[in-house]
């Protein structure tokens, strides 16, 4: 039975009751008591009542960098081109006139002064005055809360200070506009009122950025709006403790990256008020918590467990500030969290373009970058590739460039005398996390396939999806996310299995799309065969998400590179009957047309194509979408809040099972003969010879021609 990918099925009041099950098995007996007792809570508005009242404490010893501004300034200004220094200044500008750079990608006007609870898209506002606890349950008038976030976790406080540093002559400006920006935003949010004491990581990111631009900008805050650097740091106090007393939340329902950060939030609390009562106990959970985490949300391969690129990136940035934070006070770095950065950074690494420093947009995308030290495109992994690099093996990863700044910030400019390895990238199984990547010679064109059994909570309903990069470029794409707390129809389009390059039956999704943040069934899946050769890679893998309905589907996949120019994808679907299946594709930025069965991408490398076809190699024509709105198909987003219009080629056909398609994908127009299970493909000089036997490929020979 055939049903809208974008609307997902009724439910009975029996699936209502197996998927509540589902949800306490998943939760698990701890989190299900710990999630019923905060539900209470928050419902029945006992918050405010619990909470004990906070106290005036000293005033922080805010935190000197291990270098000086002027010489960060001097040791990078070689390294990034002009443009971009005349570009921070630009942005810094605005900053000053509540123009604000939202998630390192475009500007949003909050006003000036500025409206600290205003959503810039919609022009509505979140209310001022309600606790915390409640403040959230106005997004029905207010919209997405992230674009309200956005402004109060100071990002502007990092291009101001930045600003100064690379324009000194500027620097008793932009102290006193972010001096007056500081009043502002404490004047506007008293003590656990409002929006922005509604998130415990967003609380400790704001601190990130207070405590980058005095450190930054020393005594001459204070000197712009005298009595400032008290009242920073009692707002800085009750927020470190408002962040201790509620992270059971985070550790209890949420386990991610907020749990990380949060624990962050009370080592700077310990840290920066060492003579506080709560000082020790701040400092022992923090540091417990870290070190589990380090362990647990990184696996052993260097994957993440909310399986995102963004996420993981996240993570990295919170272990290298409070690995920054214990070595300006002269203590060590546990080496559970050095172990746990250097896999995370050889498992991203292994994802990466070279040229550019983008990966895969794979997973939840929300936009977060910590610390925007960097004149980098958002999308560039390099800057937090090369301070890790530079965190937990003394050595730099890429030659000079402006990707150095945020280790030269953290680190001090002599990490640019560390000496220089070279990565070399090569195909990868990461088996714990199910990622796999499959390269070739240049090492623009490599494809990266997710076939993994999820452990931990999920990011995106995107088993079996596959990425495509050639020559550098980003040929066939996963979605993003756009956004996440406004307009369901597109949170669920980004989010679920239509959107991805894999296959989805009789309109299902892999997983149950349960709530916005919550899944169901976490789908079960296999990588049984993994090769590597001269002059080819080839992974093969299967999951079992259809398995729980009626028809016991399982998706079989294999992906076959011809290095450097040519895939072929096989697509089998198992189970009992006829089903709706439909594969689908989801192209970059590049104009295109589809023709014969085959859709054509004109880029800036030459001519790339794909074309699907079944089992004896006639083409299965299919439709182009780009752009579509209702329902929404055919978009990407790289950057949060920003979509583009992009190529969807879906396939779709009520089948029989076993049901088995061929993609081929590759430069320029490749020609296909079959002759039984003799499969033969050619494009340019490059000629692929396999034989095709039910589900697996054999005999693989690639030649030159």
């Amino acid at each position: 039975m055939r049903r809208d990918p974008a609307s997902p099925p009724p439910i009975s009041r029996s699936e209502k009751a197996a998927h509540l099950v589902q949800e306490l098995r998943e939760l698990g007996l701890g989190g299900t008591v710990f999630r019923v007792r905060w539900e209470l809570t928050q419902r029945l508005g006992l918050a405010p009542w619990l909470e004990r009242a906070d106290r005036v404490h000293d005033v922080a010893p805010f935190l000197p960098l291990d270098a000086h501004p002027a010489e960060v300034a001097d040791a990078m200004r070689p390294s990034i081109p002009e443009a971009r220094l005349a570009e921070l200044g630009e942005v810094a500008d605005r900053a000053q006139r509540g123009i604000v750079r939202c998630f390192g990608r475009w500007d949003a006007d909050y006003g000036d002064p500025i409206d600290w609870h205003l959503n810039p898209r919609t022009g509505a506002r979140w209310p001022a005055g309600q606790h915390w606890s409640r403040a959230l349950r106005n997004e029905a008038t207010a919209g997405d809360v992230k674009y309200t976030w956005e402004v109060g976790r100071f990002p502007q406080a990092f291009h101001l200070a930045r600003a100064a540093s690379f324009f000194p002559e500027r620097r008793t400006e932009l102290a006193a506009s972010l001096a007056a920006q500081l009043d502002g935003f404490i004047a506007a949010n008293p003590f656990r009122l409002g929006v922005h004491w509604s998130s415990g990581q967003e609380i400790v990111f704001r601190a990130f950025a207070w405590l980058f631009a005095f450190s930054v900008f020393g005594a001459e805050l204070e000197h712009a709006r005298p009595g400032i650097t008290e009242r920073v740091s009692l707002h800085l106090f009750r927020s470190m403790s408002h962040v201790v007393a509620h992270r059971a939340y985070a550790e209890k329902a949420v386990h991610n990256n907020h749990l990380i950060s949060e624990a962050v939030g009370g080592l700077i609390g310990a840290c920066l008020w060492p003579g506080a009562h709560e000082a020790p106990g701040w400092k022992r959970d923090a540091l417990a918590i870290l070190d589990a985490e380090a362990c647990a949300q990184f696996y052993a391969d260097g994957g993440y467990l909310q399986q995102s690129h963004t996420y993981e990136r996240v993570a990295l940035q919170t272990y290298l500030w409070a690995t920054a934070l214990l070595r300006q006070f002269g203590e060590p770095v546990p080496p559970s969290w050095l172990s746990a950065m250097a896999r995370g950074l050889d498992f991203l690494l292994a994802h990466q373009n070279p040229a550019d420093g983008r990966l895969p947009n794979y997973g939840a995308n929300d936009g977060a970058l910590p610390l925007p030290l960097t004149t980098c495109d958002y999308g560039d992994f390099r800057p937090v590739l090369q301070a890790v690099s530079i965190a937990t093996r003394g050595e730099r990863l890429y030659p000079p460039g402006p990707w150095d700044e945020l280790g030269v910030w953290l680190f001090g400019p002599p990490s640019l005398d560390l000496p220089l390895r070279a990565p070399a990238l090569r195909s990868t199984s990461f088996k714990a996390s199910g990622h796999h990547v499959l390269r070739g010679r240049d090492p623009g064109s490599f494809a990266a396939f997710r076939c993994g059994t999820l452990r931990d909570r999920f990011s995106q309903i995107d088993m079996l999806h596959l990425d495509v990069w050639w020559r550098g470029l980003n040929v066939l794409v996963d979605g993003g996310s756009y956004q996440y707390n406004a307009a369901d129809l597109w949170h669920a389009y980004f989010m679920r299995t239509a959107s991805h390059n894999t296959v989805a039956i009789d309109g299902l999704d892999q997983m149950l799309h349960h709530r916005r943040f919550k899944s169901l069934y976490w789908t079960p899946a296999t990588l049984g065969r993994f090769e590597d050769a001269p002059d080819w890679t080839l992974a093969e893998g299967e999951h079992t998400g259809y398995r729980r309905h009626p028809s016991g589907c399982v998706h079989r996949r294999t992906v076959l590179f011809a290095k450097d120019d040519l895939w072929v994808v096989v697509d089998r679907i198992e189970g009992q009957g006829a089903h709706h299946v439909r594969l689908h594709w989801l192209a970059g930025d590049f104009p295109h047309a589809y023709d014969d069965g085959r859709l054509a991408l004109a880029t800036a490398e030459g001519p790339f194509s794909i074309a699907v076809l079944d089992a004896q190699g006639a083409p299965l024509r299919g439709d182009v979408s780009s752009g579509q709105s209702d329902p929404p198909r055919g978009w990407q987003s790289r950057y949060y809040g920003e979509k583009v219009a992009v190529p969807s080629l879906a396939v779709e056909r009520e089948a029989a099972l076993p049901a088995q398609w061929i993609s081929v994908l590759g430069s320029g127009k490749p020609a296909v003969s079959v002759r039984s299970e003799s499969w033969t493909v050619t494009t340019g000089e490059l000629e692929l010879n396999f034989r095709l036997r039910d589900r697996h490929l054999e005999d693989v020979q690639v030649k030159r021609r």
